[in-house]
């Protein structure tokens, strides 16, 4: 398994965390790779696919999505990939530090990477469904 998937599990892991954590208060959040079609972002889920064909499509729309935000954006790329991929536990304050800014901009700016990459991630999830 390559380093990218590995990156792309822990990110679905961590959202699922996430997303049960902060009960879905209109934050955009991907959830765990099995409940992903569950989610209310992402009701294109056709019944006739099997799971596994799913969870192939949606892993590779992320897989997608992560190197368009590497070419859109590389700061927002690198805080998703420190936060979700670093070995140890990374919190959104040492990652101010690290970047030399304040835990809220850290902050806004990981929430606007992650709606940027739902966005994209669907939009090559949609594609792939048709």
């Amino acid at each position: 398994m390559n380093e990218k998937s590995k990156l792309i599990r822990k990110i679905l892991r961590h959202e699922k965390y996430l997303l049960e954590k902060e009960n879905c208060r209109n934050y955009i959040y991907y959830g765990f790779e099995d409940e992903i079609y569950r989610s209310r972002f992402f009701r294109i889920y056709e019944k006739s696919l099997q799971e596994s064909e799913y969870k192939n499509f949606l892993f590779q729309a992320m897989y997608l999505a992560l190197n368009d935000l590497e070419k859109l954006n590389p700061y927002w790329h690198k805080l998703v990939c420190e936060f979700y991929f670093s070995e140890e536990k990374i919190t959104l304050e040492q990652l101010g530090k690290i970047h030399g800014v304040t835990r809220q901009a850290v902050t806004k700016s990981f929430k606007r990477a992650m709606k940027v990459l739902q966005q994209i991630a669907e939009e090559y999830l949609e594609n792939m469904m048709k």
